[in-house]
């Protein structure tokens, strides 16, 4: 009995770690593109609400907008400029939306791995 309990809680553990991976579509071309015109688009996990994008968004406003589709999940972050800071509260953003890794180019990333590789 105890071993069931145990493979119960980790899977459940391992279902809630997937969750909270975000994702951004596209090739490398295609984000670099974006990120010269000032926009990062990233598919958020599923159980994202648009009240915690907002709840979230609402203390970075001095460096971005943020606008949440809560069909498709896609966030569409605007830079406000081409502050280097900018870029690095995105990191922020993302740990307060619950989000723990970025599927990129069919490699998940650490939020700090992806900063360090494609937003710095």
């Amino acid at each position: 009995m105890k071993k069931i309990i145990t493979i119960f809680t980790v899977l459940i553990f391992t279902a809630i770690s997937f969750s909270q991976t975000a994702k951004v579509e596209g090739d490398k071309a295609a984000f670099e593109q974006k990120l010269s015109n000032n926009i990062v688009e990233f598919v958020m996990p599923g159980t994202t609400s648009s009240e915690e994008v907002s709840k979230s968004a609402q203390y970075y406003t001095e460096y971005f907008t943020v606008d949440y589709n809560e069909e498709t999940k896609v966030a569409k972050i605007v830079l406000i400029n081409e502050d280097p800071m900018a870029r690095r509260v995105i990191t922020r953003f993302l740990l307060s939306t619950g989000v723990r890794s970025i599927d990129f180019i069919g490699e998940e990333h650490t939020i700090m791995g992806f900063y360090s590789s494609f937003l710095e």
